[in-house]
């Protein structure tokens, strides 16, 4: 059953609903009593932002809403500095049935219904990293991309080499021997694919470069996070920079009210279409973060590889649940699941991480 997380409070303030473009910026503003007041549009710069906000500065304690969507950094933390935190609520879009499903969706009654959710205090709300946390957040997005890049490269590079006939002679390209031998092999090669192979390496290069200059950057920013040292000695498949992007990407577990909770949030979870006393699962919801997914997915293989500790009943799980499932990326996504649950009781119940809890012990 159904539990609302905190009791449903009006908001006894005036409340002014933005629906934000980029271009333009519609409004509703509501009084304290849920009537509306005044309702326009404004351009979407921040000079047009700064002045809608000094038209209503003479209003106690406004609260102003709108939607998570792509390029609102910049309004959030202007709105927080001249209204607080507490006055500043970011709606989760998908949440917004009377705005998703409207038959009459226009900016007008976006910035309406943003209004009067948030005046009734039924607005669905998405949480907005600032600090050092938006920082790890940015650091760890941007190396996970370098590091995706570069692995495309590799794969090329690898293609090359197989056109030519040619086997690295080392397991890993920046190996010392394999490097010194793509870089003879690049200077013997003439031609076209001579061209591509000298463009593929300086690329590759590159990106092992910005990769260790995020990682650096990554290493800076985790000593305002010693929860991330936590998350690298206690949970299993979790290394640095695993453990800095589920930090990055989760935190502040405080959010979350039971392991359940936070796994839903994950999005391993799978969906629920029961009916007519039919119980109809489907595939993961995929909600919430995808870099999160990824990080916990990775950790989950990694157990497969471990050798000893708490990774090893992880590991020992996610193969026993592989046959009887007969999938093997259905049981990396549950073990995935239940990384993420014990993660929530590691930080909320201060557990060490106990493998027979989760896994059961190994056979």
């Amino acid at each position: 059953m159904k539990k609302l997380t905190r009791p449903v409070q009006k908001v006894n303030a005036p409340v002014l609903g933005l629906d934000i473009h980029k271009d333009l910026i519609a409004y509703c503003l509501f009084d304290r009593e849920g009537n509306e007041k005044e309702a326009g549009a404004v351009g979407g710069t921040r000079g047009e932002l700064e002045g809608l906000l000094e038209r209503f500065s003479h209003l106690r304690r406004l609260h102003v809403s709108f939607e998570a969507t792509g390029g609102i950094a910049w309004i959030f933390d202007l709105l927080v500095d001249r209204l607080g935190r507490q006055r500043v609520h970011v709606a989760q879009p998908r949440r917004i049935r009377a705005i998703a499903n409207s038959r009459e969706k226009n900016d007008a009654n976006d910035a309406w219904w943003l209004a009067y959710l948030t005046h009734e205090g039924r607005l669905p709300e998405s949480f907005i990293p600032s600090g050092h946390l938006r920082e790890l957040r940015l650091a760890t997005r941007e190396r996970m991309a370098s590091v995706q890049a570069r692995t495309k490269i590799q794969v090329r590079l690898r293609a090359h080499l197989r056109q030519m006939g040619v086997r690295l002679p080392t397991v890993k390209i920046t190996a010392q021997g394999g490097w010194a031998f793509l870089q003879e092999l690049v200077a013997e090669t003439p031609g076209t694919r001579g061209m591509a192979l000298k463009s593929l390496l300086g690329q590759f290069e590159h990106l092992d470069e910005a990769v260790a200059d995020w990682d650096a950057e990554i290493e800076r920013l985790a000593k305002h996070f010693p929860s991330i040292k936590t998350l690298e000695e206690e949970a299993p498949g979790v290394g640095k920079a695993l453990a800095a992007t589920i930090a990055a990407e989760a935190w502040p577990l405080q959010r979350f009210r039971t392991p359940k909770a936070f796994a839903r949030y994950t999005g391993l979870t799978p969906s629920d279409r029961s009916t007519g006393g039919r119980q109809i699962h489907g595939s993961i919801t995929r909600e919430g973060s995808a870099n999160l997914r990824w990080a916990l997915t990775q950790a989950a293989m990694g157990c497969l590889r471990a050798k000893r500790g708490a990774s090893v009943a992880a590991g020992d799980w996610i193969r026993s649940k592989q046959k009887r499932m007969g999938c093997k990326a259905k049981a990396r996504t549950a073990g995935a699941r239940k990384l993420a649950e014990q993660i929530w009781r590691l930080f909320h119940f201060g557990e060490c991480f106990d493998a027979a809890k989760p896994f059961g012990a190994r056979a």
